[in-house]
């Protein structure tokens, strides 16, 4: 803190975990405490409108000029996290779509959690699965014990108030006799009584008192974990299973996957048509069926190869590079699954449209494909000196978002479905009207490439909302304002 106090832990009879420790490096000043309820006063304002805005974009604005002036975050990397986690709260008044607004909170959330984490020392490339969970639990802690470090300023400064005591005194005393003396003149005088027309809302003063509450708790405890001792590095639990088990594990896991390659071949071929006939079921529906189990099964298989990769135990060469030959066979075979469940998602959207879900659906699978690459080359041995699996599928992660804001999804989900209207001459216009601000520009601009037929259809859509815009500033939205121009210009 720039007005820190250096703070004296007194030292117990054994030595607690890093992640359970309370002991800081300093203690909070005014600074930090004024910071604190200033975020809280910001943040009422953006939960008091109910809505993602300017407000929710200034919240994490302010909070990470207090993290790097009043937590005097100075490491290069935790101040990049910081610059990250601001980015993606400026998309909080950029978008209006819900598929983005919430990872853009989350993820700014989380940006800002780890700047605080490693605001000392660490790396989010040097970083393993136990590391991030105790960092999770460490900051879970000082999140919850963040008020009183930074009201410590106040509670030292008791010895004051002993100086103002006769003033308060005073106070109370004349308190009753004023509230007196003022309701005798009040029924005697109907304008003086107007001073005391008040008109307070009990709930919505209430509901603003929880807002500030929420918004400085948190903002108290991420200065606190900024504050923080550093936490040594974990490298996991000592105990760890046999190398037989875990390839045990991996062999019967390739062995399902082998039997599903087989069974897509089969089907490829025309070998199971048969076997479909039988069943029931149309290649057609065969092949639009299954996407999401098969997203499952990727997300499974990950888990799996990643937890037996860190609490196996390889005794020798050769038990290692057994476990590695398994391993990169199920992520080659996890890779296949990957395609499939792309291929088949892409028939499902030729026959019925583009959605939302579909295209996230989309995305998640060439995402999922790219941390299963990672993982291959993390299993080979890339940079043997460094855990940066964690850290590598985070940024990948934050990237793929960062991109899903700038294209705008809806907008593509409009250009998509009326590309698809030119050849199926049908377009699902109750979905299209589910879409937010974000869709309504890119509706209104794709009136000419579509059938006369489809255009009334599309003009219902994109005109039915408001045509004016005129917010409190806290609930200002760059699209809302955007939508409701693009309306009266093209309506």
């Amino acid at each position: 803190m720039s007005d820190a106090i250096p703070s004296v832990a007194a030292s117990g009879p054994f030595e607690s975990p890093s992640w359970s420790s309370l002991k800081v490096r300093s203690n909070a000043g005014w600074a930090a405490l004024a910071a604190v309820l200033l975020i809280g006063l910001l943040a009422d304002q953006a939960l008091r409108t109910g809505t993602f805005g300017l407000a929710a974009s200034l919240v994490f604005g302010i909070a990470a000029v207090v993290m790097i002036v009043v937590g005097q975050v100075r490491r290069l990397e935790a101040r990049l996290l910081v610059a990250a986690a601001v980015l993606f709260a400026g998309w909080l008044t950029i978008r209006a779509s819900p598929w983005l607004l919430w990872p853009d909170l989350l993820a700014a959330l989380v940006l800002l959690g780890l700047a605080a984490s490693f605001a000392l020392r660490g790396s989010i490339y040097d970083l393993g699965i136990a590391e991030l969970v105790a960092r999770a639990t460490h900051a879970a802690i000082h999140l919850t014990v963040g008020v009183p470090f930074v009201a410590r300023p106040a509670l030292t400064a008791r010895g004051r108030i002993k100086a103002v005591a006769p003033v308060l005194r005073g106070i109370l005393i004349a308190v009753p006799i004023a509230a007196l003396l003022a309701g005798l003149l009040a029924s005697a005088d109907p304008v003086f009584a107007s001073f005391f027309n008040l008109n307070l809302d009990i709930g919505t003063l209430l509901s603003d008192v929880f807002f500030v509450a929420l918004g400085s708790l948190c903002a108290a405890g991420v200065l606190r974990l900024a504050a923080a001792e550093p936490m040594e590095r974990i490298d996991g639990p000592a105990w760890r299973l046999g190398a037989t088990e875990a390839l045990v594990v991996l062999a019967v896991l390739d062995g399902v996957f082998a039997a599903f390659a087989v069974a897509q071949v089969l089907s490829a071929t025309g070998a199971a048509a048969e076997t479909l006939r039988s069943a029931g079921v149309t290649y057609s529906d065969y092949a639009r069926s299954g996407f999401f189990q098969l997203l499952w099964v990727s997300g499974i298989t990950l888990v799996v190869l990643v937890v037996f990769s860190r609490i196996s135990r390889f005794a020798d060469r050769k038990s290692r590079l057994a476990f590695m030959v398994l391993a990169e066979c199920a992520i080659a075979l996890t890779l296949l699954i990957d395609v499939v469940a792309f291929g088949r998602l892409s028939l499902y959207e030729d026959a019925y449209g583009f959605t939302m879900l579909r295209l996230y659906s989309h995305v998640f699978a060439a995402w999922t494909a790219v941390v299963f690459v990672l993982l291959a080359a993390d299993f080979l041995g890339l940079w043997p000196s460094h855990r940066w699996f964690v850290g590598a599928t985070l940024t990948t992660a934050l990237a793929v978002l960062l991109g899903l804001n700038v294209i705008s999804p809806e907008a593509v989900i409009v250009s998509l479905n009326t590309s698809h209207a030119q050849t199926a001459h049908k377009i699902d216009s109750d979905y299209l009207s589910q879409l937010t601000s974000d869709a309504t520009p890119a509706l209104l601009a794709s009136r000419p490439s579509i059938d006369p037929a489809l255009r009334r259809q599309i003009e219902q859509v994109a005109c039915a909302g408001t045509r004016t815009y005129s917010p409190p500033p806290a609930a200002f939205n760059w699209s809302d304002a955007s939508a409701a121009e693009a309306r009266r210009s093209g309506c």
